[in-house]
């Protein structure tokens, strides 16, 4: 079964680096905005259970770079938001496909967040957050999703990153897709603009 398993990524993994945008390796780094509402406030507005009033107040500004070698990508990026005068982000491990002049990638994260008012830094997501590094295995992980256009060396993005009950501490990987299906409408979403350096 392992084997069969392992045929089957080589099947499709190879081509899709064969016929990679921008080939193997590469390096990229831009500019990012996320905005704090989320997709379930979006929902609401559609239905109009709830009027939907945009504010740039609640868009954050920030830097986003990724590093990808074969089909394995990291991503950090951090943001401004001052809504609520914090510097948050993600940084994201994930497998990356470039097919053609798209780049898809799927992955986890660990979320954190700066307060400029309790001096404090958060890590983590929904309602397993921690202010102590040390306990950090008690951070639950974001799922994070992606769509690149590999212009050149121009890439345009969207991305959404969604909180999950999965902490390294829990050891409950078993809950991962059950837990993405549940806390899909608190999905951030966001948009960047990068330049390959390599």
């Amino acid at each position: 079964m392992k084997k069969l398993i392992i045929a089957m990524l080589i099947v499709l993994l190879v081509p899709a680096c064969i016929f990679a945008g921008r080939g193997l390796f590469d390096i990229t780094v831009g500019a990012t905005a996320e905005t704090t509402y989320k997709v379930d406030d979006v929902k609401k507005a559609i239905e109009g259970e709830e009027e939907f009033k945009f504010s740039m107040d609640n868009v954050g500004i920030g830097a986003d770079a990724e590093v990808k070698l074969a089909f394995l990508a990291v991503d950090a990026r951090g943001v401004y938001a001052p809504a609520n005068k914090t510097i948050s982000g993600i940084v994201s491990g994930n497998l990356a496909l470039d097919i053609f002049f798209i780049r898809i990638k799927a992955g986890l994260g660990y979320e954190y967040s700066y307060d400029f008012d309790s001096k404090e830094i958060w890590y983590g997501a929904g309602n397993d957050v921690t202010n102590d590094f040390n306990n950090f295995k008690s951070a639950a992980f974001d799922a994070c999703l992606g769509v690149d256009f590999l212009l050149g060396n121009l890439t345009i993005g969207a991305h959404a990153s969604l909180p999950t009950a999965v902490t390294i501490e829990k050891n409950n990987w078993a809950d991962l897709v059950s837990s993405i299906q549940e806390n899909w409408q608190f999905a951030k979403l966001g948009v960047s603009v990068g330049f390959a350096l390599l």
